[in-house]
């Protein structure tokens, strides 16, 4: 049986050849391709992620609890029933996004938009696979299908820059390197599904017990990523490129935080269920993840022409005038994540599902409104104003759980304005020259010093991290 420390470097890799596949391939191609050809594959891209959370429908976590249940003879049918119950599902939503698209696109953009249609029923089931071959303890397997996935596109890219295909010619290719990586994880997922019979009653069961799961990741997505959509519908190609640009920077960077949150949720909810009081915890790590999310910050909005100049052409200069927005939106989305745990561990995910669908009729209506009359940099603000009323509600709800949990204490309001002090410094009073940034991370060095030094922030750090989470 693989040990803990094993799983921890499988899913290690597994996130580097994630990061990979979704973030530095497409970089790479914005500098193979032309800037308009970028902005329709970026397009594609996006709807893949909309599509793809549709189809699935939070059924790759809903085997997570569900399966570890089952009876051993009744396991068979649990899983094939849920990829039937998920084809119907992947069938009605590639049936809406299609419509979707014959009715506002055409050219490549419908073509792109169809192929990656595809590519994101594919990746449904293949997310869904991946979570019985982690439930099933075989992490080496499931960091295989990723990196089976990643050799594919490689090729792809070399493909595309050797031999100069077409942009459907590549997305094409992608779509065959998903079927390939969807084939793989159906082989070795086979003798899970011996002794599976057709259950239409159990089809109808998880679809109704889906709901809950499926409607939280489904809004989660879409008030994060309808705005490139609406770009891609009133301002064209050039502009989703260049949104997009700035947009593949910011995922990466909040990989970051997304580990820190992934590891925080078990810690957590292995406190909360034990009935310890967790309102100190909440406290002191809202402060570590809001230094992490100021670091980004920082680092982000210092260099940014300098980031854009390396991973991109010059024609993406243009795009600093976004690093600002989605530099807060970083922060934002750092110190939400610890909030919006909360809730999952005490039970209180109907509030999850509010706050995402409040954030979603908000991004939909201020991009519809001012990204026709204000084009991109009005789309990053209002990414800005959304988060904000994310951080709102998951702060007021969280707040309800645990009572004395503290966020606007003194060693966060430091690290607060330390924050805009050093950027308005860089920024505003002077040419940010390089002795300015480097006085700024000195300045920035200190103050973190002194605020982990303070209120024994520093000792229950080493003992978080010294702590199992289990018994």
């Amino acid at each position: 049986m693989p040990t803990v420390s094993k799983n921890i470097f499988w899913s290690t890799l597994t996130s580097a050849l994630q990061l990979y596949t979704g973030s530095v391939v497409f970089i790479v191609l914005a500098k193979l391709m032309d800037i308009e050809e970028f902005g329709i594959l970026s397009f594609g891209f996006s709807l893949a992620a909309l599509v793809a959370i549709a189809s699935d429908f939070g059924f790759s976590l809903m085997i997570i609890k569900d399966y570890p249940q089952q009876e051993t003879g009744e396991r068979a049918n649990y899983l094939g029933n849920s990829l039937m119950a998920k084809l119907l599902l992947s069938l009605g939503s590639s049936l809406i996004f299609f419509v979707y698209l014959f009715g506002f696109y055409k050219g490549d953009w419908l073509l792109v938009g169809g192929l990656y249609t595809l590519i994101a029923v594919a990746q449904s089931f293949v997310t869904y696979l991946q979570a019985l071959l982690r439930i099933e303890n075989r992490f080496h397997k499931y960091t295989e299908t990723v990196a089976i996935y990643a050799l594919a596109v490689t090729l792809c890219v070399l493909a595309y820059w050797r031999f100069k295909i077409s942009l459907l010619q590549l997305v094409w290719a992608l779509l065959a390197c998903r079927m390939v990586q969807l084939v793989w994880a159906f082989f070795l997922n086979r003798k899970s599904l011996i002794g599976f019979s057709f259950d239409r009653h159990k089809i109808k069961a998880l679809l109704i017990s889906s709901w809950s799961f499926g409607l939280h990741m489904l809004l989660g997505i879409f008030y994060f990523m309808v705005d490139t959509q609406i770009i891609s519908l009133y301002l064209g190609a050039e502009k989703v490129a260049l949104y997009q640009s700035v947009f593949r920077i910011v995922l990466i960077l909040l990989m970051f935080s997304d580990i820190v949150s992934s590891v925080l949720l078990p810690y957590l909810s292995f406190k909360f269920y034990k009935q310890e009081d967790i309102s100190q915890h909440v406290s002191k790590i809202f402060l570590y993840l809001l230094i992490i999310g100021c670091s980004m910050f920082l680092a982000f909005t210092a260099f940014d022409t300098k980031i854009l100049e390396m991973l991109y052409t010059r024609e993406y200069l243009s795009a600093s005038i976004l690093v600002l927005p989605f530099s807060i939106v970083i922060i934002l989305r750092t110190i939400s994540a610890l909030l919006g745990n909360i809730l999952t561990i005490s039970d209180k995910q109907t509030y999850r599902v509010l706050t995402v669908a409040v954030s979603l009729v908000v991004s939909l209506v201020l991009n519809l409104v001012f990204i026709p009359r204000y084009g991109i940099l009005s789309a990053a603000w209002i990414s800005v104003i959304v988060h904000l009323v994310l951080f709102g509600m998951y702060f007021y709800y969280s707040k309800k759980e645990i009572p004395s949990m503290k966020v606007f204490e003194a060693s966060n309001m430091i690290i607060f304005f330390t924050t805009a002090l050093i950027y308005i410094a860089i920024h505003v009073l002077t040419n940010g020259s390089y002795f300015v940034i480097g006085s700024g991370v000195v300045f920035w060095v200190v103050i973190v010093y002194f605020v982990m030094r303070r209120d024994e922030n520093y000792t229950f750090f080493k003992q978080i991290l010294g702590e199992k989470g289990v018994d």
